[in-house]
């Protein structure tokens, strides 16, 4: 896909835990993400991840996205950073999660939607590390997830143009 390229990163708006702004020139759409957890079997790297993709603006959509890989028809157990993943077989959503690891404890999610063929919409919000507690596989396993009381939304528009 074009517009993955980091042109297209910098055109991309970032919004976590603030409300969208208005914009006379560009549409965007914003979303909620809740249930936002990954899991790490060795207790480092980020395994799997899954979310819910919420509407804001009273509508019924409630998506729920997990690295697709098409080899299991599947969600991958074998995520890596920074690469991008339908959220589903035939999904219009797709996303890439880059861990900022130990580092700065700051983590981007990028969202696109395609809304037709040659129109797509992305956004980026950027979050602190999940909140991690013992998964139970193995003694290193962790389960790490946003509070439900933090919201954490993505604010999506025009890619390109």
């Amino acid at each position: 896909m074009k517009f993955f390229t980091a042109a297209a990163a910098a055109l991309l708006s970032a919004t976590a835990l603030a409300a969208p702004t208005a914009s006379t020139d560009k549409e965007t759409t914003t979303y909620q993400i809740k249930d936002f957890t990954t899991r790490k079997y060795d207790g480092k790297t980020i395994s799997t991840m899954s979310f819910r993709i919420l509407a804001t603006n009273g509508g019924t959509l409630d998506f729920e996205c997990s690295p697709y890989d098409p080899v299991v028809n599947g969600a991958t157990d074998h995520f890596e950073s920074g690469k991008v993943y339908f959220c589903g077989e035939n999904s219009f959503f797709s996303f890439s999660y880059t861990d900022g690891n130990d580092v700065d404890q700051t983590n981007e999610l990028f969202l696109w939607q395609d809304i037709a063929e040659n129109n797509t919409i992305g956004g980026s919000a950027f979050l602190d590390e999940p909140i991690c507690r013992a998964g139970g596989s193995t003694i290193n396993d962790l389960v790490c997830q946003v509070p439900d009381q933090v919201y954490f939304a993505v604010t999506l528009e025009k890619l390109g143009a």
